[in-house]
């Protein structure tokens, strides 16, 4: 039976230990701390790949154009340096995708004038990077759990696609939190979202009646060759023999905007999210893709930063899908209401 089953039991005392642990913050009893200047997350209550990074991009691009000092921190998930590392200081690229993790290195070769910054510890993280850079604003990639952190705007990611899964806690579901925790929350975003996610809004607004909701999906760009960077549309790969590849938290997302695209797929491989590619791996690749009859592979924009390392050695050319964040018409809205909550 279900109550015997260990991940029931499991999901029984993670949940016990979170609720325990956010009671001794709400509190007072473990401090939160402050890092002295307007903190902004951007999170989720789910395991998985939400749309976070193309949401911090569009934040911290935004925010820059407004003619604020901008920086984003990251834990760096699945890198291989240690401690504090700058990954760019706005200026110039200092960290590879190994020693920065494939999204921060992403956002920092992205986002040129904004300085990225990875670590364990986001107020040490935050404190080094006020002292280091003048700061109007820190961007918490992937903060909503990080409640040790004062900040001034909580953004909460909803996938349009899975919503909250099962609604358990893990490792019997997705949640990282019971839902109640979405009370903290100051605005929603719904990331891929179709014409099918009134039910998600519905639920959202059962938690926290009185945040706005928005919804975003991906704009597929271009496609970037990752042999000399040149750039062509869309259509070069309408009707195109692919093979994809992919090391992300939702593969099948990724699949799916390729089918949209027209593309077709003869072989898809995937790999963990966050996973660090090998020669070997990309060998592997490239045959299967010859076998498979493929005219080229293509991979997702977060793979290519890690994959870029091997395009001397592919005998195959490789593109990537550079996509942008669509917010429906609403982008100027959502950007206000994001202002609205750290000058109020």
């Amino acid at each position: 039976k279900i109550i015997f089953s260990p991940f029931y039991l499991l999901s029984i005392l993670y949940g016990a230990a979170v609720k325990v642990r956010l009671a001794l913050y709400s509190s007072g009893i473990f401090k939160v701390r402050e890092i002295g200047c307007k903190v902004v997350s951007v999170g989720n209550v789910t395991v998985g790949g939400t749309g976070k990074t193309p949401t911090v991009e569009f934040i911290a691009r935004n925010l820059k154009e407004k003619g604020l000092k901008v920086a984003i921190l990251s834990r760096g998930y699945g890198r291989k340096g240690k401690g504090i590392g700058v990954v760019s200081n706005g200026q110039q690229l200092f960290l590879g995708p190994e020693e920065a993790g494939d999204e921060p290195y992403m956002l920092a070769k992205r986002l040129r004038s904004v300085p990225v910054l990875v670590g364990p510890d986001r107020h040490e993280l935050g404190r080094y990077a006020l002292e280091r850079f003048s700061l109007d604003v820190i961007i918490l990639d992937d903060g909503f759990q990080h409640i040790r952190l004062k900040r001034d705007l909580d953004i909460l990611l909803v996938d349009g696609e899975k919503g909250f899964g099962n609604a358990h806690l893990l490792p019997r579901g997705p949640l990282r939190e019971p839902l109640s925790g979405m009370k903290r929350a100051d605005i929603f975003l719904i990331t891929k979202a179709s014409s099918d996610t009134g039910r998600i809004a519905d639920s959202i607004m059962d938690k926290q009646p009185e945040a706005p909701v928005f919804k975003s999906s991906y704009r597929p760009e271009c496609v970037i060759s990752l042999i000399d960077g040149a750039k062509t549309g869309l259509d070069a790969i309408s009707g195109r023999r692919v093979t994809a590849i992919s090391a992300i938290a939702n593969p099948s997302s990724f699949i799916t905007l390729l089918s949209s695209l027209g593309c077709t797929l003869v072989s898809e491989v995937s790999f963990p999210d966050h996973y660090s590619y090998t020669a070997k791996d990309m060998e592997k690749v490239e045959e299967k893709a010859r076998v498979a009859g493929a005219e080229f592979i293509l991979t997702t924009e977060k793979d290519a930063v890690k994959i870029e390392r091997f395009k001397d050695k592919m005998g195959m050319p490789v593109y990537y899908l550079a996509i942008d964040l669509d917010m429906h018409g609403e982008e100027q809205r959502f950007i206000d209401a994001v202002l609205s909550g750290i000058q109020g």
